[in-house]
């Protein structure tokens, strides 16, 4: 499997986690998205200077991380020695069509969508698409913070990881069919929940939880599905990498 190099060729971005620190120092980003070969997929680490977007289609040289024996997970060809110059290997072939990225979510959750998340922890499953019926949004604070932040060499700018922010933001929800006996309380990985916390990071709490009205996040009239992955070594411990949502009737 360590071996096993491809180019993905069909790759559509899903999502972006907000950017972590790698033990070496190097800032990195997990990326989740799809291809009609190789199905859902995570790629880590990807540097920042990359600027994906949700719904691109890219082309991409990849290869398996034997340090991730998860199905899902490749890392981009050269990512140890060649690291601030990945960014030009990935190809940007195409923005999806609104019409065209709500069809793949529908097709999504056809083939990967779950009644509850129980089930890709009996499935080994590292990634699914959870349909809630019923979801509460919140921020607390980041027991883990880091008010330290470090200099990037793609970035002459401050630059912000997941443990510089404050607030955390999470999510309590009922699955569809949810088969455990409490409601399940995720952390939001999402990037751009983080980015509006970082433009409004002097703002009032009444501020900050605009984010929430401005995503649509349970608001009627709009499908609402959480790409979850899990942790590489916390195989059971899911966290939502991003809130796919668009309007209904349209």
């Amino acid at each position: 499997m360590s071996e096993e190099k491809i180019t993905m060729d069909d790759f559509v971005v899903l999502g972006e986690a907000v950017p972590d620190e790698m033990k070496d120092g190097r800032k990195t980003i997990c990326t989740a998205g799809y291809s009609q070969k190789y199905g859902l997929v995570r790629i880590y680490p990807v540097p920042p200077n990359a600027h994906l977007k949700r719904w691109q289609l890219i082309e991409v040289p990849l290869e398996r991380n034997p340090k991730d024996t998860r199905n899902e997970s490749w890392k981009i060809q050269g990512s140890k020695d060649e690291y601030y110059k990945l960014s030009g290997k990935i190809t940007i072939h195409d923005q999806l069509t609104r019409p065209k990225w709500v069809s793949l979510v529908n097709e999504l959750n056809a083939k990967y969508g779950v009644d509850c998340v129980s089930d890709l922890n009996d499935e080994k499953l590292s990634l699914g698409l959870i349909q809630p019926k019923s979801f509460t949004p919140r921020f607390e604070e980041r027991k883990t913070y880091d008010s330290q932040i470090q200099m990037d060499l793609l970035n002459p700018d401050p630059f912000l990881t997941v443990h510089n922010y404050k607030l955390q933001p999470r999510i309590t929800y009922r699955c569809s069919n949810c088969k455990t006996k409490e409601p399940h309380d995720q952390q939001i990985l999402e990037w751009g929940v983080y980015e509006w916390l970082r433009k409004n990071k002097d703002a009032g709490i009444d501020k900050i939880n605009e984010v929430w009205k401005n995503m649509h996040i349970g608001e009627s009239g709009y499908h609402n599905s959480f790409l979850v992955g899990n942790m590489a070594i916390h195989r059971t411990s899911f966290m939502i990498i991003s809130m796919l949502r668009y309007k209904l009737g349209i």
